[in-house]
């Protein structure tokens, strides 16, 4: 089953579709290696901004530690959690404090992507910051949701994505079955009831206290958006200054959300379509055309084709179905640095070779080359099931698949599909879909871009305005996010983040890619 766009892409992404769909961040996507478990060094390194975690080098020049948390908050007899945290210490001697990161998901690693990204971060904030980011509950190396083996996840990858027949939907729903069987299997329900970005924004607000910091300086992208305006509506007054790039609007709920994403997805399959013939390198691979060659690579597949693939890592090749092909092609979406790559794959497909799709779906869905996995599927699922109802039985999903199907006929019946997983999920949903609105907050920035295919521009538009104060900054392209594909809004961001300067409203950004 393709992993859905507010999913998995190992970020981010998208996509994880076996759930309510977040997206993950480009850069994440992009650079995300393996999860990393903060290993320590014996000797203690001094601390970098007050507070009480104990650092410990790590990793080259960074800090590591361990937060404690309650597992649950509501009974907090019943045991903790130790969240991984990493730091990667201000170059200036002085810092204004720490900057906290999510890179989005749910399901990724902030330790991974803090520890591959943030040497790249601009040098405004990296004199002005102590980069700080965290494993949320669930995540990486912190207590980490376990629900299928690698060589599972492949499976689940290989189920078909948009079922017609009575047969397709009967083996979905056994496939769901399974994944939902694992994760009972490994995973304790006293953990996967209290997974929810709810609990995960309380942490956030324990590793504020931990960093020594009066009120909390945030940089989330994508589904971090969503955990930073859950904490700035539980915890208004100690928010300094928050960057939600990338944003989803609390508002919308599974079904339009769904219906959403898959417009924005297919918008962004046509920008390729219309982009591949401007370019000597597509043109070339594909001479007859990217939305002919795309048609015919998903028309044979949809006839029950299979495609070999070159066989990689500890756990073989992965042969490309529909489900293997399609949660490739949506891994190349995120950004438009990835376009060559789907021309790429496309062009290798339609000679008989799957080996790039079959490599672009493990890295979208986590699988590492050495045979592991990066956990982020499973914890995408438990994180999204917690967090808001999804539709119950499988009439309803197949009435929504046809609908869907009609408006966007690539990724609707994809997306229509995504979250049945939590119609059989063993817990039941703790949050609730409703817009934010938090009182005396502090101006939040929202970034939105106007061709993002996962979270579409008019979530930025609504989070926003349901923010009091919030400036809206808008790039002008494709591509989900936009910090790392613009220097206009980088430059705006970083600006906000070290002075509380916001920039005119209205104001619009280029991307440089």
């Amino acid at each position: 089953m393709v992993p859905s766009s507010c999913g998995a892409k190992g970020l981010a992404p998208t996509t994880s579709r076996g759930a309510r769909r977040y997206a993950l961040t480009l850069v994440v996507a992009l650079a995300m290696a393996t999860v990393a478990s903060c290993s320590s060094s014996a000797q203690t390194a001094p601390p970098a901004q007050g507070g009480s975690l104990s650092w410990r080098a790590c990793d080259g020049q960074f800090l590591c530690a361990r937060l404690r948390v309650p597992i649950s908050y509501a009974q907090p007899a019943e045991g903790s959690l130790s969240l991984a945290v990493v730091m990667l210490p201000a170059t200036a001697g002085a810092p204004l404090g720490d900057l906290v990161m999510n890179p989005g998901g749910p399901g990724v690693s902030g330790v991974s992507f803090l520890e591959s990204a943030g040497p790249s971060f601009p040098s405004p904030v990296r004199r002005a910051f102590n980069l700080v980011s965290f494993d949320p509950r669930g995540i990486g190396a912190s207590d980490p949701v376990d629900c299928v083996s690698p060589a599972g996840l492949r499976r689940w990858l290989a189920v078909d994505p948009a079922p017609v027949t009575a047969r397709q939907v009967d083996e979905v729903v056994a496939a769901v079955k399974r994944f939902v069987a694992g994760c009972v299997a490994h995973t304790s329900l006293l953990l996967l009831a209290n997974l929810s970005t709810a609990e995960t924004a309380r942490d956030m607000d324990r590793l504020r206290i931990a960093l020594g910091q009066r009120s909390l300086t945030y940089l989330g992208f994508s589904y971090g958006t969503y955990l930073g305006a859950l904490y700035a509506q539980a915890f208004p007054s100690r928010v300094r200054a928050m960057v939600l790039d990338g944003a989803i609007d609390p508002a919308l709920g599974t079904v339009r959300t769904s219906i959403q994403q898959a417009a924005g997805l297919e918008t962004d399959l046509h920008d390729f379509f219309a982009w591949c013939p401007t370019d000597t390198s597509c043109a070339s691979e594909l001479p007859g055309g990217a939305a002919a060659a795309f048609r015919e690579l998903t028309g044979h597949l949809r006839r029950g084709a299979i495609l070999p693939a070159t066989p990689s890592g500890a756990i073989g090749s992965q042969p490309v179905d529909l489900g293997v092909a399609e949660t490739g092609i949506a891994s190349t979406l995120y950004s438009r640095l990835d376009w060559p790559n789907l021309a790429q794959a496309l062009s290798e497909g339609l000679r008989g070779n799957g080996t790039l799709l079959a490599q672009l779906a493990d890295g979208y869905a986590g699988i590492e080359s050495d045979g592991s996995d990066t956990n982020i599927l499973s914890a995408n699922i438990a994180i999204s099931c917690l967090d808001q109802p999804s539709p119950k039985g499988v009439p309803t999903y197949e009435a929504l698949a046809r609908t869907m199907t009609a408006a966007d006929p690539d990724f609707g019946a994809i997306e229509a599909w995504g979250t049945l997983v939590c119609a059989y999920w063993p817990v039941p949903p703790s949050g609730r879909t409703g817009a934010v609105h938090p009182r005396g907050v502090a101006p939040i920035l929202v970034v939105g871009s106007t061709r993002d295919p996962v979270t579409p521009y008019g979530w930025a538009k609504a989070l926003a305005a349901e923010l009091p104060g919030a400036v809206l900054l808008t790039r002008s392209g494709d591509g989900h996010t936009g910090y790392f594909a613009s220097s206009c809004i980088q430059q705006w961001a970083d600006r906000y983040l070290t002075s509380l300067r916001l920039p005119p409203r209205n104001t619009i950004c280029p991307s440089n890619r």
